[in-house]
């Protein structure tokens, strides 16, 4: 790893919560990358890497190669994997993500003052003080399949157009077929494998899970 792409994430941290909320809470800041990150706003795209702010509107991609780790309003943590891209919709009392492609790991501290939520397409999970996984899987009738696993706490999922909602406690995960049918929260095997790191003191933070797992765990047991 190319020591210049990162930084001591107890560092950021530490240096982040002497700053006032009210100076945080309209913009983000990567803490940690790793190959190719970039920040898009409108057309204009640039290279980013430890200190590079992010703002509401912009968006933030990974290469094949790259890894990157944000810290949003001073309370929540997101990595996200290879060939990831995700839009920031907000920053502050109701911050907003949208994940467009690839997988993410949040990590929401319970300080958070206001209220997060991750779409994934017609998908909305809205948590406080928790830590969970959103990806996007195979697509199915042109619609992708999401995801979803939780670490810590409770995760409120939900598809609005259909009125359809699930609670997803720690320790299960969830398949949104298709983006739009929410099936029932199970213990799935390939969820153990998962690396929710993100701290490189603390080790690797990638993640190699392959979402085929997800799909022969399926096939391989009856969770109905």
């Amino acid at each position: 790893m190319d020591a210049a792409r990162w930084l001591s994430l107890g560092v950021l941290i530490s240096c982040s919560l002497a700053v006032p909320s009210a100076v945080m809470a309209l913009d983000g800041q990567i803490i940690y990358t790793e190959g190719t990150v970039t920040v898009t706003n409108g057309g204009t795209s640039q290279d980013a890497g430890p200190g590079t702010k992010v703002s509401a509107g912009e968006t933030v991609t990974t290469g094949s190669d790259g890894l990157a780790v944000i810290d949003l309003s001073n309370a929540t943590h997101i990595k996200l994997m290879e060939n990831t891209s995700l839009v920031v919709d907000a920053i502050g009392d109701a911050t907003q993500v949208s994940l467009a492609t690839g997988g993410v790991f949040t990590h929401i501290l319970k300080k958070l003052a206001g209220s997060f939520s991750l779409l994934a397409g017609e998908t909305v999970a809205g948590v406080r003080g928790t830590e969970f996984f959103v990806a996007f899987g195979k697509t199915i009738d042109n619609e992708r399949d999401v995801w979803l696993c939780v670490n810590e706490g409770l995760v409120d999922v939900s598809v609005p157009s259909t009125s359809q909602k699930v609670l997803v406690p720690a320790g299960q995960g969830i398949n949104i077929v298709g983006g739009m049918k929410l099936t029932t929260p199970h213990r799935y095997r390939w969820t153990r494998g998962l690396n929710w790191n993100m701290d490189p003191a603390g080790g690797s933070l990638e993640d190699h899970t392959s979402l085929d797992q997800a799909y022969g765990d399926l096939l391989n047991h009856d969770y109905n």
